[in-house]
């Protein structure tokens, strides 16, 4: 009777154990979320990343039922704020809000101390085109004006700094496209470097084409020269694409994408994925995201894990044709 008790009891112990495992896991992602969320931003508040960060993070809270926090955590390139979120659990309760600089900075910076693998991408959803813009006070009214200033030597280039995704798509311009090499001056984030062309410090200017450039284009503040897309934004509808100034080889643009640490419950992953998602379509932000010269792509998470993996080889294409120093 004994060595049957023992047979008897093993089996049910295994299953028992067998059925408790997925149970439990299946119960803790149906029941996500049930404690706070902490967005970390990996840049300056104000700033596209930023922006976009907490218009999803107070309608996302309010789908959700729990707070969504914002911390920003700028340096790096967003590099700091990456390491943050890599040190947190993969429940989901902890997200990076990022910008192209998370693809670029694979190749760009060797040893910033993670791997992309180490993420996983929860949502790509918002873009813009980069762009180049020129100051009243010289003479560069155009695409071909900014080619032949550029040959004379006389073109200084301002951006939000070394190795953003303005900087390394206007040297792709410049250098490989262009043949005309300028003069690059980085300041410390994109309202600083809209100063420097508005004080006439830099007569040309690369930045993503999102609210600030086109208030100052339509202003009349700043000359739109043209933008890195395969049509004309609305938000800056006489500024040519480069294709239309004669340069169909330059398409570029920047995103703000959301990330979770690697081992991540996929049902989590998803769960957020459709939130972002379907909280970007309401009416209400859409309008807000579209008057700021930004465009909405809904995204599954495979789509937004290819997009991801495929701009990683893309700047990394561009960063070694320009030969911008290692970081």
């Amino acid at each position: 009777m004994r060595n049957i008790a023992k047979q008897s009891i093993l089996p049910l112990s295994i299953a028992a154990l067998l059925v408790a495992g997925p149970t439990r896991g299946s119960a803790e992602s149906a029941a996500f979320p049930n404690q706070r969320i902490n967005f970390f931003v990996g840049f300056a508040a104000g700033g596209f990343a930023d922006t976009i960060g907490r218009i999803v993070a107070a309608r996302l809270g309010e789908r959700l039922g729990q707070n969504v926090v914002v911390q920003n955590l700028e340096g790096g390139g967003g590099i700091r704020a990456t390491r943050r979120v890599l040190t947190t659990p993969a429940d989901g309760y902890t997200v990076l809000v990022t910008t192209t600089s998370l693809a670029i900075n694979e190749s760009l910076v060797p040893d910033r101390g993670y791997a992309a693998s180490q993420l996983e991408a929860l949502a790509l959803p918002i873009s813009a085109p980069e762009s180049l813009s020129a100051s009243t006070k010289g003479s560069i009214k155009n695409i071909a004006d900014l080619v032949t200033e550029a040959k004379a030597g006389k073109v200084y280039m301002g951006s939000a700094g070394i190795g953003s995704g303005s900087h390394i798509a206007a040297e792709y311009f410049f250098k490989v496209l262009a043949k005309a090499p300028v003069k690059h001056i980085p300041f410390p984030g994109g309202a600083p470097a809209m100063m420097g062309l508005l004080s006439g410090d830099v007569n040309v200017l690369a930045a993503t084409a999102t609210g600030n450039i086109s208030r100052a284009v339509n202003s009349g503040d700043t000359i739109g020269l043209a933008i890195a897309a395969s049509e004309r934004s609305p938000i800056l509808p006489k500024v040519p694409t480069f294709a239309e100034a004669g340069y169909p080889g330059m398409s570029a643009s920047s995103w703000v994408g959301f990330f979770a640490p690697a081992g991540t419950p996929e049902p989590v992953l998803v769960k957020l994925n459709s939130e972002i998602n379907a909280l970007l379509k309401e009416p209400e932000i859409a309008k807000r995201i579209e008057t700021s010269g930004l465009q909405t792509t809904v995204r599954n998470r495979g789509d937004s894990a290819k997009l991801f993996a495929a701009d990683i080889k893309n700047w990394s294409t561009m960063v070694q044709a320009v030969g911008i120093p290692k970081q």
